[in-house]
Protein backbone atom coordinates (compact mmCIF):
# COMPACT_ATOMS: atom_id res chain seq x y z
CA UNK A 1 0.00 0.00 0.00
CA UNK A 2 1.28 3.06 -1.08
CA UNK A 3 2.16 5.93 1.63
CA UNK A 4 2.45 2.77 4.39
CA UNK A 5 6.15 2.39 6.09
CA UNK A 6 6.50 -1.04 7.30
CA UNK A 7 7.62 -1.83 10.89
CA UNK A 8 11.08 -2.46 9.66
CA UNK A 9 11.49 0.75 7.70
CA UNK A 10 10.50 2.73 10.79
CA UNK A 11 12.71 0.67 13.00
CA UNK A 12 15.78 1.48 10.12
CA UNK A 13 14.78 4.91 10.37
CA UNK A 14 15.33 5.17 14.36
CA UNK A 15 18.78 3.38 13.96
CA UNK A 16 19.99 5.55 11.63
CA UNK A 17 19.20 8.40 13.42
CA UNK A 18 20.86 7.21 16.43
CA UNK A 19 24.15 7.17 14.35
CA UNK A 20 23.65 10.49 13.13
CA UNK A 21 22.32 10.45 10.13
CA UNK A 22 20.63 13.24 8.75
CA UNK A 23 16.67 13.40 8.09
CA UNK A 24 16.92 13.79 4.34
CA UNK A 25 19.19 10.69 4.05
CA UNK A 26 17.46 8.53 6.19
CA UNK A 27 14.61 9.23 3.89
CA UNK A 28 15.84 8.36 1.16
CA UNK A 29 17.37 5.32 2.51
CA UNK A 30 13.32 4.02 3.62
CA UNK A 31 11.47 5.92 0.51
CA UNK A 32 9.59 8.34 2.02
CA UNK A 33 9.62 12.08 3.22
CA UNK A 34 12.09 13.56 5.37
CA UNK A 35 9.10 15.84 6.87
CA UNK A 36 7.89 12.27 7.97
CA UNK A 37 10.57 11.19 8.78
CA UNK A 38 11.30 14.16 10.86
CA UNK A 39 7.93 13.89 12.68
CA UNK A 40 8.69 10.21 13.94
CA UNK A 41 12.27 10.59 14.88
CA UNK A 42 12.80 13.96 16.49
CA UNK A 43 9.07 13.11 18.63
CA UNK A 44 9.76 9.27 18.83
CA UNK A 45 6.31 8.54 17.23
CA UNK A 46 4.84 6.70 15.06
CA UNK A 47 6.96 3.44 16.00
CA UNK A 48 4.01 1.32 14.14
CA UNK A 49 1.39 2.42 12.31
CA UNK A 50 1.22 3.93 8.72
CA UNK A 51 2.76 6.64 7.16
CA UNK A 52 -0.92 8.29 6.39
CA UNK A 53 -1.19 9.00 9.85
CA UNK A 54 2.05 10.74 9.82
CA UNK A 55 0.98 12.74 6.37
CA UNK A 56 -1.90 13.99 8.78
CA UNK A 57 -0.34 15.02 11.26
CA UNK A 58 1.64 16.75 9.64
CA UNK A 59 -1.37 18.49 7.36
CA UNK A 60 -0.53 16.72 4.39
CA UNK A 61 -3.14 15.63 1.63
CA UNK A 62 -2.91 12.74 -0.50
CA UNK A 63 -6.43 14.99 -2.59
CA UNK A 64 -3.47 17.22 -4.05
Amino acid sequence: MPGTLSHEQKQLAFRLRARGWQLVEIAREIGCTAPMVGLMVREGRYTVGGARRMGAALGVSRDR
